[in-house]
């Protein structure tokens, strides 16, 4: 179903005003990861303007986590769906801003989570509003938004909602925060953090020295080796980043604890890492140690593949036939929910949403003009679908 581009920027021109008070009130409602409430207060508040559009919505239970959101239009309809995805916390806890932080200077607005990744979440909303107005019935669409990417999803099981949701699904535009050199992410490294906590056995320095089993002398035997596990020419990296350990000089430690950080590029390297790990952990270097391994949140790689690379080709045809520039692509080492589902074998592009920097920071921004565009050509890449269903999918 094309539309033509006057009729979207039409749109945006009635609505302007309605789409930025939308994402000023996400903006303000302050939520980080690990505020549950403060993240369902959102979920709840999308839910019901979603459904006031006569979408149809699901809320899915994390089980300790944020509840996760489902929205679907034409779900009767035929064909594989469209999915959008995105994620409505934010690095900032409540009180980290003052109150009603969002506001606009010199064509920047500006707050905690303005672009990662609100600006998002509300292009989601007006996307699903423009369909419904437009009378888009081609093929389902579905929209899936989490509480808790920003934490890795540790306390919930969110990651395995979105699993779920991506399976059989025609293509992915995760709305995630627009990079500021135009391109668009067609692979992320996956990671996760790895614990590892040696215990000994405690004794006097000097009157019971060879009754200690020295747990930060065991752990060091480890470091080198869990180290050396990387291969860097692969994309596979282990970075060791905290140790900790000891409580005095005079005392043998019984303790010694590390924060290892793993990232890899193939979806096959999460479990052989896992294993190489265990590995090193097994071996004992001072007897009368023990090692224990925890394996926190790991995230399945986001696979630069063929098709994610089809999907870009679709999206730029899109962009420059409205007389937009091409995106290039680009492959990042930072981790998004793109990687579960990629990992589910649907096309997937990330970094749709609008343009900004700061991610993370006090100086978070988002250009105020590339959220209208970017919501217009991902709008466009929808109604257009049939004509990458055809040309482009397997």
């Amino acid at each position: 179903m094309k539309t033509p581009i006057e009729a979207l920027r039409a749109f945006v021109e009635n609505n302007r005003q309605e789409m930025l008070l939308f994402w000023e009130s996400l903006v303000n409602m302050q939520a980080g990861s690990k505020e549950v409430d403060k993240i369902n207060r959102i979920i709840d508040f999308l839910k019901k303007h979603f459904e006031a559009e006569g979408i149809d919505c699901r809320l899915v239970d994390s089980k300790g986590s944020a509840k996760v959101l489902v929205m679907e239009l034409n779900k009767e309809a035929e064909g594989k769906p469209v999915l959008l995805a995105g994620h409505c916390d934010t690095v900032f806890p409540s009180g980290s801003y003052p109150d009603d932080p969002f506001h606009i200077k010199d064509g920047f607005a500006y707050g905690p989570g303005v672009v990662d990744m609100k600006n998002g979440i509300a292009q989601i909303f007006y996307i699903f509003v423009a369909l419904k107005q437009f009378g888009f019935t081609e093929r389902p669409v579905k929209a899936v938004i989490v509480g808790d990417e920003e934490s890795s999803h540790q306390n919930g099981i969110a990651d395995k909602i979105l699993l779920q949701e991506a399976k059989g699904c025609l293509c992915c535009l995760n709305m995630e925060s627009g990079r500021m050199d135009n391109c668009l992410t067609v692979g992320r490294k996956g990671g996760m953090d790895c614990h590892i906590t040696v215990h000994g056995v405690a004794a006097h320095a000097g009157n019971d020295y060879l009754k200690g089993r020295n747990a930060i002398v065991e752990m060091s035997h480890k470091l080198p080796l869990l180290q050396n596990l990387t291969i860097y020419d692969e994309g596979l990296t282990v970075s060791v980043g905290v140790i900790k350990g000891g409580m005095v000089s005079n005392a043998v430690p019984d303790y010694c604890y590390a924060e290892l950080d793993v990232r890899y590029k193939k979806l096959e390297h999460m479990e052989y890492i896992k294993d190489k790990i265990r590995e090193v952990c097994a071996q004992t270097f001072i007897e009368g140690t023990t090692t224990e391994v925890e394996f926190v949140a790991p995230m399945p790689a986001f696979e630069e593949t063929a098709a994610n690379h089809r999907l870009l080709a679709y999206i730029n045809s899109v962009a420059t036939e409205y007389g937009y520039p091409a995106f290039a692509p680009i492959y990042v080492g930072g981790m998004s929910d793109a990687s579960y589902v990629s990992s589910m074998g649907v096309p997937t592009v990330c970094s749709m949403g609008g343009q900004g920097s700061g991610a993370h920071t006090k100086n978070e921004c988002a250009s105020v003009e590339s959220f209208f565009q970017r919501w217009l050509i991902a709008m466009a890449c929808i109604m257009e679908i049939e004509t990458y269903a055809q040309k482009y999918a397997n």
